[in-house]
């Protein structure tokens, strides 16, 4: 909440906090792709975008792993702004596609709007087939 609330560096050190917290435990489950998630997104806003790619990377991996393909695709589609952020529309396009293969599979609605980010290049003057 904190992140969305724009107080990203309280953000960046609870989520630290409670990465090391679950660490410790052993805990290599979902609050841990959450958190990874979220530091994705923190580093994201604070202009990190090489950070961010890390974190998200993680949590695709720990998300395909754990088999939440929903929160996979979240994450993916995380990934891929991360990377136009970064400059790297070739990457994010791939991130993007992968996001959208999962949500085909799943028939979520939220394809549509993946689609249409494919589809519009998401900033990027060329648009992608899709």
């Amino acid at each position: 909440m904190h992140a969305q609330l724009g107080n990203h560096q309280r953000a960046l050190a609870y989520c630290q906090e409670a990465l090391t917290l679950h660490h410790e435990r052993g805990d290599r489950g979902r609050y841990v792709a959450a958190i990874y998630d979220s530091l994705g997104y923190v580093h994201h806003q604070l202009g990190h975008h090489e950070q961010a790619v890390s974190w998200y990377l993680e949590a695709v991996r720990l998300r395909h792993d754990l088999g939440e393909p929903y929160y996979e695709a979240r994450s993916l589609t995380h990934l891929g702004d991360a990377h136009v952020a970064a400059g790297d529309t070739g990457a994010a396009h791939h991130a993007w596609q992968q996001a959208l293969v999962i949500l085909d599979q799943l028939d979520h609605p939220d394809a549509e709007q993946l689609r249409a980010k494919l589809r519009d290049g998401a900033g990027d003057h060329e648009p992608w087939k899709v």
